[in-house]
């Protein structure tokens, strides 16, 4: 009998977990209430929406379709809600996913598209994650490596936001196409993927690290590549750059994004500033800073760049670095949320599950699993998930 195909499996991961996802989803609105009740004066800008598609527009969902539907000027949208937004605070969302909302909204409306660039986004992340890993090991050993990183991923607590109208998916995205591409010689168009990146996470802009990386070790290996095709970096700064341009003429400065960003998470310090703040604050299971949730998840992908550094190259080590370390700066807010992104920790996952240590894929997988589910439930509900 013929093995099925390493992407039936993938498919199958897909599709079982964001159906788990959407059933918890769904079956708790009837037994939660809602937190809007008690936070009162949030935006929410979609139109009422079937329950199937409604529960995965929530907190940052609702700026992303504010942009998509009124652009980075919408002063207006603020007047007569309770909490104080400035007028320059849609400046903390990078266009790229509005845009694509926007585009496809005549289709299939605000939300559904959405949910749908973020779902696809998610199933081309899964193909890119398996192939990368799929690398790091002969024949089976690399497919079951492959799939083990990529049911990580799935298995990750805040993989809701992965279905979400976030921008998540196509940050995840963008970026293993980026180490994809640059892995493969094509500097150029990994650089494209970076500058993409760049637009619809501030982070991105760091990619044109492990790119500079790879063309460096590519030029002292025999590949030697073109001198030139290093100009194809200067893409990813430029396109930030951009926006900030936009944002300068629109709002009188640009480097709001940034000051948004301070406002939300606070001034950055040294990267014990997250764990300093979530003691000051009092622990508490989850919520914005003092989340002990988030800063166990915080020592698990610290304590994962010393495999990471043993096994893999240089550029996941410092995307790896970067996208752990930076964040803990601030504080523990959303730590599991922007934790997504540092596949590398995934593809580690998925090479001690090939060669038969299981117990970390098992357990990160247990919790995983059971609070990815009561994660969801609160999200779908208008409580803090992340």
């Amino acid at each position: 009998m013929r093995e099925p195909s390493p992407f039936r499996i993938l498919a199958l991961l897909f599709i079982a977990s964001r159906l788990a996802l959407l059933g918890v989803g769904c079956f708790s609105t009837g037994v939660m209430g809602s937190g809007l009740a008690v936070q009162k004066g949030n935006l929410v800008h979609h139109d009422p929406a079937p329950l199937p598609l409604e529960i995965w527009s929530r907190w940052d969902a609702e700026w992303y379709l504010l942009i998509a539907d009124r652009g980075y000027d919408a002063e207006d949208v603020f007047a007569d809600l309770a909490v104080p937004y400035e007028t320059s605070a849609t400046a903390g969302f990078l266009p790229l996913y509005p845009f694509l909302i926007r585009a496809l909204s005549p289709v299939f409306g605000g939300i559904g598209s959405g949910i749908l660039i973020s779902n696809l986004c998610l199933a081309g992340a899964l193909a890119l994650l398996f192939r990368l890993t799929e690398r790091l090991a002969p024949g089976a050993a690399g497919q079951r490596a492959g799939l083990a990183a990529c049911a990580a991923l799935l298995l990750h607590p805040m993989s809701l936001f992965l279905s979400a109208v976030y921008a998540e998916s196509l940050f995840l995205l963008l970026t293993l196409a980026a180490f994809d591409r640059s892995q493969a010689g094509r500097i150029g168009q990994a650089s494209v993927c970076a500058a993409l990146a760049a637009v619809t996470r501030p982070f991105g802009v760091l990619l044109a690290l492990p790119i500079l990386i790879t063309w460096w070790n590519q030029w002292r290996a025999t590949c030697r590549p073109h001198p030139l095709s290093l100009t194809w970096i200067l893409l990813v700064p430029a396109t930030l750059g951009g926006f900030m341009l936009y944002t300068g003429r629109l709002f009188g400065d640009p480097m709001v994004f940034i000051s948004r960003q301070e406002r939300w998470r606070g001034a950055m310090a040294g990267p014990w500033r997250a764990f300093t703040r979530w003691w000051e604050k009092g622990p508490a299971w989850h919520g914005a800073h003092d989340s002990t949730l988030e800063i166990g998840m915080a020592i698990l992908f610290v304590l994962s760049l010393a495999p990471i550094a043993r096994r893999l190259s240089a550029g996941y080590l410092v995307w790896s670095a970067a996208g752990v370390l930076l964040p803990l700066c601030s504080t523990a807010w959303s730590f599991g949320r922007f934790s997504l992104t540092v596949f590398p920790a995934f593809m580690m996952l998925g090479l001690s599950w090939s060669e038969g240590r299981r117990a970390p894929l098992v357990a990160w997988g247990f919790f995983g699993a059971v609070l990815s589910g009561l994660l969801m439930a609160l999200y779908a509900n208008w409580w803090w998930a992340g």
